[in-house]
């Protein structure tokens, strides 16, 4: 539920952000420090912190435990699998860790795509650097184009059932949309980072904000960028009212 409702704060703010163009869309880091601004503060900020905890605690759990029993899937794949979800758990722990320090006026004062752009340019100034910020765009990227074919196919998510709920058909086209949205997200970060290391220059790396940003810049960006900000909502809808159906032992 916490990656849900996260996925939801980016898609409405960058829906806002199609609206009103003074407007930058945010990212993850952003996200938290205009919840940290909004009223009723600290009660908000807390509920997504909360939130994320919760996310990264069910996700290290199936990385360690696997309460799904995965086994009909291999030993191979099943640990490719939950070294998935170990990722996914780190990655959304150092979000926990950002909106506590924010939380607690420790944080929020350096933009997360500055301190990005700072990380690949001291990459670039060792041996090998340039490639190995090539290769994690190029991972990145492909990370994207895997999204996409989880959306086109049966393998959305094969954990949950959902021929309990009479809105399987909403729930699958809610799964398709924001699917796509995020893996066209996640591939643009991947160009991105790849036009960086070719380039040899770290401005041109993007987060999730510059992502978002760039699609403003385009022809018709305000359809690009509203069109994305529904798919991220719709993504984050689809996480959160998935769950209630999700199988925690074999069929």
């Amino acid at each position: 539920m916490g990656e849900g409702l996260l996925y939801l704060l980016i898609g409405t703010f960058a829906l806002l952000a199609t609206i009103d163009t003074t407007q930058r869309p945010n990212g993850t880091q952003g996200v938290l420090i205009r919840l940290s601004r909004t009223a009723p503060r600290e009660l908000l900020l807390a509920a997504v912190a909360l939130g994320l905890a919760s996310f990264v605690t069910w996700q290290l759990l199936v990385a360690i435990r696997d309460p799904e029993h995965r086994r009909d899937r291999g030993r191979r794949f099943r640990a490719l699998i939950r070294a998935e979800h170990l990722f996914s758990g780190v990655l959304h722990a150092v979000l926990v860790i950002e909106a506590t320090k924010i939380l607690f006026g420790f944080g929020g004062h350096t933009s997360s795509e500055r301190t990005q752009k700072a990380w690949i340019a001291r990459a670039f100034g060792v041996p090998l650097g340039r490639y190995a910020v090539g290769i994690v765009g190029a991972g990145i990227l492909i990370y994207g184009i895997y999204q996409c074919y989880r959306a086109v196919t049966r393998n959305r998510d094969n954990r949950v059932n959902l021929t309990r709920t009479r809105l399987k058909p909403v729930l699958d086209a809610l799964g398709i949309f924001g699917l796509l949205s995020r893996g066209a997200m996640f591939s643009l970060i991947g160009v991105y980072l790849i036009r960086a290391a070719w380039r040899l220059h770290a401005e041109y790396a993007v987060g999730v904000a510059g992502a978002l940003a760039s699609l403003r810049q385009q022809p018709y960006g305000g359809w690009a960028l509203g069109t994305m900000a529904a798919g991220l909502l719709s993504y984050g809808l689809w996480q959160i009212v998935k769950e209630p159906f999700r199988l925690l032992r074999d069929s």
